[in-house]
């Protein structure tokens, strides 16, 4: 287990590290770390930023291909991380600038994004899930990775704020009774295309196992239950649930826009600028 000084310590050079727009050497290079030792790291941060004037307003979830040895069968793993009010911006009519920043690798990513109105029994499936749903929104996510030259794996991953930069959300779409219990099925046969300069990119698909939305939120309450130093989904909680599509680059001076076939919501455009 990773001693609380040498966490805390990880935490600022992390922060620290995002506000100059540095690039670090990958945590991982530096300490053995586990998983639960990335987590409290994280935890860390969130402390810090929580001090500084930020709040927690809900949970990113996704899954990385951990290219690292001990990940013998390259599957994705699922990780999770906070979102803050100060990275979670609504884009009114659909559409809106969004500056890069700081941002040193930044990449963008499709999500479908839910608020919880009610608070998820502790051992609830998809059905229990879906009913706890308020509202859903698509999404766009950039994502941001501070370790120069270095192999994307879960550990630093963790720690470097889930790779959490932004997420763009499109207009809340109030989910009804009748919808929660359709909408796993319904989510099945979505998809969503990515598109910059008027050509596509990339697309998903609700079909895929690692995109279903809620399926991303089911992941997301059982490895809550995993880590108990963090409490589990809240109230009010506004839930990232996974990209839909493989993250690419992105630039200032870019538009990019997506298009979502199959549920409710409407397709978003983003400038990225400076």
């Amino acid at each position: 287990m990773l001693m609380t000084g040498l966490a805390n310590r990880y935490a600022h050079q992390l922060i620290q590290a995002r506000q100059k727009a540095e690039y670090l050497p990958s945590l991982s290079s530096r300490y053995p770390l586990a998983v639960g030792d990335a987590y409290e790291i994280a935890r860390k941060i969130g402390e810090i930023r929580t001090a500084e004037g930020e709040n927690i307003v809900g949970r990113k979830f996704d899954y990385l291909v951990d290219v690292s040895p001990e990940n013998h069968q390259k599957t994705p793993l699922p990780y999770w991380s906070w979102l803050y009010d100060s990275t979670v911006h609504f884009m009114e009519n659909s559409e809106g600038n969004f500056s890069l920043g700081n941002m040193l690798a930044p990449c963008i990513e499709t999500e479908i994004v839910f608020r919880l109105g009610r608070l998820p029994p502790e051992n609830a499936g998809i059905q229990e899930l879906a009913s706890c749903i308020e509202w859903m929104a698509h999404g766009l996510e950039i994502t941001d990775y501070p370790f120069q030259a270095s192999s994307r794996n879960l550990v630093d991953a963790i720690a470097a704020f889930g790779m959490h930069g932004a997420l763009l959300v499109g207009e809340p779409k109030i989910v009804s009774e009748g919808s929660r219990k359709s909408l796993y099925a319904v989510s099945k046969c979505a998809s969503i295309s990515l598109s910059s300069n008027d050509v596509i990119r990339t697309a998903g698909f609700g079909s895929e196992t690692y995109s279903n939305p809620l399926q991303g939120l089911l992941a997301l309450h059982r490895l809550l239950k995993k880590t108990p130093d963090f409490p589990p989904l809240q109230v009010g909680d506004i839930i990232a649930t996974g990209s839909w599509t493989r993250p690419l680059p992105v630039q200032p001076g870019e538009v990019w826009q997506t298009a979502v076939s199959g549920l409710p919501l409407s397709g978003l455009t983003v400038e990225l600028t400076p």
